[in-house]
């Protein structure tokens, strides 16, 4: 009998002891249902985005602190909404953030305004017109309450709340990185310059142009851009840099013409501090008076020729290559002479896709350092593919020798300063695939380089600021609510199963 009550006993406690695990179980299953519900209800949430650990940087502080002493100008981050809709925003909270860290810390010489443009659309009247990156000229614009105005005196420039940011794919649906401290230290940069410095783009040779990043980066060291005909226009006043990015038409150098603009490109790099600034790649034709007037710079453009045609050279190094087929490789810095002084400091290698191979042209003679001379001009290799790349062309291999992605002559003038051409490799190089890329250093090249021809005050090392992955899951609601469903009962079937193995076990004893 008493072995009997035992194994009763035995029982129960089992039985409670297994009833108990369920109860608890479903409690906190069914706490765990209704504190999301109470959460979702009443936004009981702790913010964990990315936002923020975007602070504005030391770099950005030390830049526009080193160009604001002494300045008795005040710069005005002008914002057409509200402050609260601005914080509340989970897209404008983020500029709005970075314009009152800035003014912050630099009372009195940035200050920030905030305008209800639908209840008083007179309080922003005046910038009404701005100056489009694209094109160079002054447009209409409607003012939106996402637009943010930096003014400063008689200039002032309106952004679009998407120059701030950078997206997936082209699709401003898709937030991919943040870039309002870089864009707002540039406007800041750009409304405190005083020198006025000038970029001219030619528009007469064809230029082919992927997408617009190019100009925006230009915007963002501080150029003002204007486009002209090379042949008929006057070069426009105050322009200090020309670029011709992909020409598909030869310049004009021939006695019959009244205009050479071979001799207009000449005249213009004889005055100290001027640029003249070519983007090719593989596609781009043999042009012959191009190829002559960059060979009288010392700049060869290798070619591979094949009867009365001519290849040029593609670079393909597999082993320094982001994708497969070899074509999209790293540049090598130059780390010897004048040439590593352009590059030095840069910390991000840049890229150079679909690129045609430079050297320095014949007749110029080595200095031993990588540099070639001739008379006044020095020719400088800045990025150059690695060793184990090969030149292909008409597709075969033609040359192993080394290949310069970018080259810069320098011209010694009478007054004992510089003039300069320079040649990019690739025009895949000033794309937004690269010129966008907080990996890449395309970007801090180019700002380098600015900064190496005589631009001063560029937002060189500031760069955008990726967001982390919100995507936490691609599995669809009904999806989750299974795997909800099975994981809280798995545990509860797994100790019920447990438990009646070992009462079983118990009782057959």
């Amino acid at each position: 009998m008493r072995k009997r009550i035992i194994r009763s006993r035995r029982a129960r406690y089992g039985g409670m002891s297994v009833l108990l695990t369920v109860l608890l179980i479903a409690t906190v299953v069914l706490f765990n249902s209704l504190f999301s519900t109470l959460a979702k209800r009443y936004s009981w949430y702790v913010d964990m985005h990315p936002a923020s650990s975007y602070e504005v940087s030391e770099a950005c502080y030390t830049l526009l602190g080193s160009v604001l002493e002494g300045k008795s100008e005040t710069v005005k981050l002008i914002f057409c909404d509200t402050e609260k809709n601005l914080k509340s925003d989970s897209t404008s909270s983020y500029v709005y953030k970075t314009a009152t860290s800035l003014a912050a810390r630099f009372p009195g010489k940035i200050t920030t305004e905030f305008h209800n443009i639908w209840l008083d659309p007179a309080s922003v009247k005046q910038y009404t017109t701005t100056l489009s990156p694209a094109t160079g000229e002054m447009v209409d614009t409607a003012l939106k309450s996402t637009n943010v105005i930096v003014a400063c005196g008689d200039y002032y420039r309106v952004y679009d709340l998407t120059e701030f940011f950078v997206f997936a794919d082209g699709d401003t649906s898709k937030l991919w990185a943040y870039n309002g401290e870089k864009k707002l230290a540039s406007g800041v940069l750009h409304a405190l310059d005083t020198d006025g410095a000038v970029v001219g783009m030619t528009n007469n040779h064809g230029e082919v142009f992927y997408d617009y990043e190019l100009f925006y980066l230009l915007d963002d060291a501080g150029y003002s851009i204007r486009y002209f005909n090379l042949y008929t226009d006057p070069i426009p006043e105050g322009c200090d840099l020309i670029v011709s990015f992909n020409p598909n038409t030869d310049l004009v150098n021939d006695d019959l013409s009244a205009t050479s603009e071979v001799a207009k490109l000449n005249e213009f790099l004889s005055k100290s501090g001027n640029g003249f600034l070519v983007f090719i790649e593989n596609g781009t034709p043999a042009l012959p008076q191009y190829r002559a007037f960059l060979e009288d710079w010392g700049v060869h453009c290798d070619y591979y020729e094949s009867g009365e045609r001519s290849f040029r050279y593609m670079v393909q190094d597999p082993s320094r290559s982001l994708t497969s087929d070899g074509y999209t490789i790293y540049g090598d810095p130059a780390t010897a002479g004048r040439a590593a002084e352009y590059v030095n400091g840069l910390t991000r290698a840049p890229i150079f896709k679909n690129a045609t191979s430079l050297s320095a042209q014949n007749g110029f003679v080595s200095n031993g350092d990588g540099s070639y001379t001739k008379g006044n001009r020095t020719f400088y290799s800045l990025f150059t593919a690695s060793e184990t790349a090969v030149s292909w062309a008409n597709g075969k291999p033609v040359s192993d020798a080394e290949a310069t992605l970018f080259a810069i002559t320098e011209q010694t003038n009478g007054d004992g300063n510089r003039s300069y051409v320079g040649v990019c490799a690739s025009t895949d190089f000033a794309t937004e695939e690269f010129l966008q890329s907080a990996v890449h250093g395309n970007t801090d090249t180019m700002m380098q380089l600015f900064e190496r021809l005589g631009k001063t005050n560029t937002p060189k090392g500031l760069t955008i600021k990726p967001f982390q992955s919100t995507d936490i899951s691609t599995v669809t609601t009904a999806q989750m609510w299974k795997w909800t469903v099975a994981l809280a009962l798995i545990p509860v079937v797994s100790v019920s199963v447990a438990a009646i193995l070992i009462l079983v076990r118990r009782r057959n004893a």
